[in-house]
Formats: C-alpha cells, structure tokens, sequence
C-alpha cells in the first residue's frame, strides 16, 4: 500500500520565491484565473489574523505539462531543465491571488477589457486586528489611517519611506502585520508520483463541485512536449481558425481524439479508456497525416457532397470514419468507393445512428470503411433507415438541432439553392444555422401565412428552404406563395430553374400558383424521397421494376394514383361484398373521364402491400388469369362497352405479395357508371372519384373534349 502524502508548509516569501524562479507552475488544464480583487483581500485578512486557508496540493514530476506562461500581463518564467517542476491542482486561484497582491500587479484577466490593479488592496491601521467582526484588509481605500497591502508585503524594501510617512506606533504595528504575513504558515501537500494519469485522477477528484477535465485537456496534458514543439491544444485552436475559413469550425475536439484511437489503438476502438492509454510518441507521430485526412475528408465533404459549413453536418462525428478512410487510403475515393462511402454516408445520416453509444458504433463502422477501401460494399442488417415514404419526410417538425432534419438540409445544400430575386448563390453561415428561426432557414409557405388560413403542419420538413439572410423579411414576410414568387418572376427571368435548386420543379406542379399545402408537400417530399432513395441504393435488394412501383406506391394517392385494398373482399366484415367491386368501377371510370392515370388493387390507403390472396380466395378460378377474367366482367357489369385499348392490367410482385395495377388512359367521350339502374358521371378531383349533377358534366365535358 502507498503511503500517504503528509502535509509541508511553506513561507509566503518561500511560494513566492518559488513561482519566480519557475518551481511552481499552474498546469493549462486549470480555469483562468477568475478571482475578483476583494475575495483577494479577504484572502489576505483571513491570513493577517491567522485563520487557515486551506491545503495546496503540489503535484512534483519531472515531465514537463503544457503550463500557463502567464497571468494577465505577467510574464511567468519557464521551467529550468535540471529541477522537478510542483504543477498546482489545488490551490491555483489563492496562489494567483498571493502573487499578485506581493507584486501589486495590474492584471487584466481573460475575457475582461478592464485591468484590476491589485496594488490597491490596503490594510486599515486603525480597526483592531482582533475583532472578527472587522475586515483589516480591503479593496478600497479605507477613511482613515491605511497603508496599501503591496507595502506591507514588502516591508523592507520599503523600511524607510514607512517610518517617514508614519508614526511609531504605526509603524510597529506594520512591522508586525509584515511579520505576521511573512512567517504564516501555507499548508501543502506534494503528491509525488511521477505517473501524470495519478495526477489528474486527484485533480479531478478535488474538482467534483467544480471543474472537471474534458477528455481533450487530459490528453492536452499528457502529449504536451516541448521539446518537440507540440502542444495539442494550441495545435487545435490553430486549426479552427483554418477551419473558420472555410465554414467548418464547429468541428469538436472529441473527432481528433476519436480520429487518433481508430488510426493507432489495435482494436480499432475509441472509447475513453483506449484514448487515455494511446501512446504519446506515437500521437505526435501521427499528428500531421492525421490532421492532413480530416482536412480531406473536409474537403471531400465540400466539394462531392457539397456541404458548404459544417453546422448542417448531422453529426461532426460523421466526419470519423472519413478521416479513418483517407488517413488509411492514403488516396481520394475512386470507382466503387465513391458510391458505397456516399450510402454510408445517407445511412448514418438518417438513421440517427451517432445519436447514442457513438463510440462503438465508429467501431463498427470503421470495419465498414475497411471493406469500402478494399472495394466491397458493407452490409447494413444492424441499423434501421428512417425512410419508408415521402410522409415520413412530411411528418417531420424542422429543428434545426435535429441531426435528420440536418441530413434533410444537406440534401438541400447540395443542389446548391440560389437567391429567389437574382439567382446568386445563397450564402450560409455556421452562426445563422444555430436555431430554427435563423436567417437562412424559410418556410416557403410562410407560417404566418398557413396560420391565417388554418392550415396546420406549417413547420413540416418539406416546407423548408434555404434562403439568403434577410430575404424572408425584406421581400416574403407573410405573403401567399403564388404572390411573393409571382413578385419574383416579375423581376427574375431565370426563376424556374432557380426553384429547381430548392427541388421545386415547377409552380403550377407544385401547388404554388393555387396555394395548395397539400400539393407542394406532396410533390416536394416525393421529390427529396427519390433523391435520398436514390443516395441510399435501395435498389440493391429488388429489381428495378419492383423498386419502381415501390417508389409509385410511396408516392401516396393523388390525382393520378388510387389504391384499393380489395377487388370484392371486405377486410372488416372478413367476407365477400360485391358491393365493393362497384368502387373499383367508380374510380376506373373517373380515370376514363380524366386524363388517365393508375389504380392499384391490393394495396391500402397507406401505402400498405397486401397482395390478392382473399380476393383470389373467392373466385372460383383462384389465379391470377382468373382475378383478370372477373375485374373485365366487372368492368363491363359497370360501365358497359369495350375499354380494351385504355386499360393495361398486370399483376407486378411487391415485397413477394401479388398486386393488380390497372394504367388507364383517358377516354374519348363520357364514360358512366350503372350502379343499381342509375347513371353516374365521375371525375377525379385531388385524389378522390366525385360525381358531377348535369350541368356540372356539360361544362366539364365542353372544357374537357372540345
């Protein structure tokens, strides 16, 4: 068992002494020195009357930390090279504070434009040195007779302009507080294991009300080497302002340090205990090649991704496995590399995964990288793609600390959007993406707008867009979009295209000209689901046309598409109803009268694959020749004459399931369906079969065939 450190003492002018010649020193991962000058003068009077003031605890080594130089405009002189250095970590702000009042220091601390002149503490000479109720030692002049404390502190180097200025018996009381000052003894404690990790272990213990060490300062402490010059933290700090200038300063520390336990640990692990026992040589060692593969993985964000700042990034953890990548590759991605690194990338993005135990999932991931290196494409069976449909992407609320919503955002970047009123390039800026509200962040349906009218869902995903910094007040503010982007087609010929870098293909496509919510989030989000689809390789486990009528399907129902989950079974009653089939005729009809379009049976309202296993379970030929057979007598049952050439009916196989898609093209003249001796007249309006009185068919059939 170790022996237990006993307590030393030390003399004012011993600490003192100490500190000038560079003995003593206070280690960088301490906070700055925050004490204000009356807590210093307290300080010092609890010391004139003899009170304790607690231990220093000293740490004594030969290794040499990364220590403050200096305090405010204190220039502290460096360690010399044949003694063991005390590293303070415990006690820093009393010793700063001693320092300063024996010097009398001006010291402007970090942070603060004013400088504290620590030669204006003093010592009040007529109130009794007893009495506990009376502070001796303050920081402002005191109305009667005072000597200032720096005075006191150095009482012979300032013997004979003291007894001129004061009385005997003044004098002899400042020879006694001199003393008293002088000869009081510091209690420290010297811890002196040489190992540094014992040393922070109790900094960190004695700090639990108070600071605690990040990850970075420990390692910061541990690497720090001047003899080579390397110091982790000035090293960092450099580095952001590189960074600054390109947008992508928000990079934390914990990706360097993450970035060196998956290149150097033998596991490839960067959990906190693997960083602690990495290999200080071999860090510095690493450093430079480390540092040039996250500035290429940076730049491989910027230029193939098209990320322009990194606070959209949806995690900067995210950026980990690409630094793993080209520190190991030595190369920029070619080939098949590209393309499986961007589905790692899409995956990781959505799928939340850098949300919770990040370290070992980089773990896994990193083996991912390797097989990307090597040409191969990883498997993602462990981990879930938040993306089923376009309505997942329109049931999402923005927030901008959303690391999917982020993704979401650099799908937008990506087009590189520009300025609705002149074309430039929309500027983004690492301080404008902070919050929701932000200066680049615009509902293209302004919410004030949708709010006026009722309409719900305004902070939807798919409503956003990526605009300059102050368009949305100067030009947009509350207006209808078919009014503001009117405006804007008044002053701007090249607006169009300009919509298509927000993935907006169009305006009377989208819903804008009419105002229609519903339409542009529809239209936006089928849009941004293709693209992100298309990133993530869906295809990979079906056929390109299962992968077709999946992204039909997840397109949802509109104009243009209907599904009905039953040809003539009804799945709540669990039996046939004919009266079902007369449904399936209703919307056939309305496609006819329109301008064409597709329905599918076996499928819900929700998008839902439930295949033609019970409606085939009631006909007497239960195949699909024979579902085929019974739809055209329906067909005929209901509408009468020959649709032959308007109607192509296959049975593709979704997710192994059997479902009827009917393309209907549009008919040359009113198509009606009998139902129960009644004619009806139908037409699609959104996505829904409405019928039409008489004069509503007369004016639609003058508009619609003339």
């Amino acid at each position: 068992m170790s022996k237990q450190p006993k307590p030393d003492s030390k003399k004012y002018t011993d600490l003192i002494s100490e500190i000038e010649k560079g003995h003593i020193k206070i280690p960088k991962f301490q906070r700055n020195f925050i004490w204000s000058i009356d807590k210093t003068a307290k300080l010092l009077d609890s010391i004139l009357k003899g009170y304790p003031i607690g231990t220093f605890i000293l740490w004594e080594t030969n290794e040499r930390l990364n220590d403050i130089k200096n305090i405010g405009n204190l220039n502290l002189p460096p360690v010399p090279d044949d003694i063991k250095v005390q590293y303070v970590l415990d006690g820093q702000q009393r010793i700063t504070s001693l320092y300063a009042a024996y010097l009398g220091a001006q010291i402007q601390k970090e942070g603060e434009k004013k400088i504290t002149d620590y030669s204006g503490i003093y010592v009040d000479l007529e109130e009794d040195i007893y009495s506990n109720d009376q502070q001796i030692v303050v920081s402002e002049k005191p109305n009667q007779v005072y000597i200032s404390l720096n005075e006191v502190l150095n009482f012979n180097d300032n013997l004979l302009t003291i007894k001129e200025r004061y009385s005997d018996q003044d004098f002899k009381k400042i020879h006694e507080y001199s003393q008293a000052f002088s000869t009081y003894d510091f209690s420290t404690i010297v811890l002196r294991k040489e190992d540094i990790d014992s040393a922070i272990e109790v900094f960190t213990r004695i700090n639990t009300g108070g600071q605690t060490l990040t990850l970075f300062e420990i390692m910061s402490a541990k690497t720090y080497d001047e003899g080579q010059n390397f110091d982790m933290e000035d090293k960092y700090q450099k580095l952001l302002k590189e960074l600054s200038a390109i947008k992508y300063d928000t990079i934390s520390s914990s990706v360097i340090l993450s970035s060196l336990a998956l290149v150097l640990s033998k596991n490839k692990e960067c959990k906190r205990k693997v960083i602690l026992q990495l290999d200080k040589q071999r860090i510095i060692d690493a450093w430079n090649n480390l540092i040039s593969a996250l500035k290429e993985s940076i730049d491989f964000f910027r230029s193939v991704y098209r990320i322009p700042v990194s606070a959209i990034l949806p995690y900067d953890s995210l950026l980990i496995p690409y630094v793993y990548f080209f520190y190991i590759n030595k190369e920029r991605p070619q080939g098949e590399q590209i393309k499986y690194l961007e589905e790692f990338f899409w995956r990781i993005a959505l799928s939340y995964r850098y949300s919770s135990a990040t370290e070992s999932k980089l773990a896994q991931d990193v083996k991912r990288i390797d097989e990307i290196i090597s040409g191969k494409r990883p498997i993602y069976d462990d981990f879930k793609v938040y993306l089923t449909s376009p309505k997942d992407l329109i049931e999402t609320s923005f927030s901008a600390g959303s690391s999917y919503c982020k993704a979401i955002l650099c799908l937008l970047a990506y087009e590189e959007p520009k300025d609705f009123q002149d074309n430039g390039k929309v500027i983004l800026d690492n301080s404008w993406l902070k919050a929701a509200n932000s200066k680049n962040y615009h509902h293209f349906f302004p919410r004030a707008y949708l709010k006026k009218h009722n309409i719900g869902n305004a902070n939807s995903l798919v409503n956003i867009t990526l605009v300059s910094a102050d368009i949305n007040k100067r030009k947009i503010k509350a207006k209808a979009p078919s009014v503001y982007i009117s405006e804007f087609k008044d002053i701007n010929d090249g607006l169009l295209p300009t919509l298509k870098s927000h993935l907006i293909k169009g305006i009377s496509e989208f819903g804008i000209g009419s105002d229609d919510y519903s339409i542009f989030l529809r239209e936006r989000a089928t849009l941004m689901y293709k693209k992100l689809s298309d990133r993530i390789d869906l295809k990979h486990r079906v056929s390109s046309k299962e992968q077709g009528i999946k992204e039909l399907i997840l397109t949802g129902e509109s104009d243009k598409l209907e599904f009905k989950s039953t040809l003539r079974y009804d799945l709540r009653e669990g039996q046939l109803n004919k009266k079902l089939e007369s449904v399936v005729a209703k919307t056939i009809s309305a496609f006819l009268n329109a301008d064409g379009g597709i329905l599918i049976i076996g499928v819900d309202d929700d998008g839902n694959i439930l295949g033609l296993d019970k409606d085939l379970s009631t006909l007497s030929k239960q195949n699909l020749d024979g579902f085929e057979l019974y739809l055209k007598q329906v067909i005929k049952k209901f509408l009468g004459g020959n649709f032959e050439k308007h109607l192509k009916i296959t049975f593709p196989t979704v997710e192994e399931k059997e479902i009827c898609l009917i393309n209907i093209s549009k008919f040359g003249k009113p198509v009606f369906l009998n139902f129960e001796g009644r004619d009806s007249f139908y037409v699609r309006n959104g996505n829904s079969s409405i019928p039409l009185n008489r004069e509503e068919q007369s004016n639609y059939e003058k508009l619609h065939w003339n």
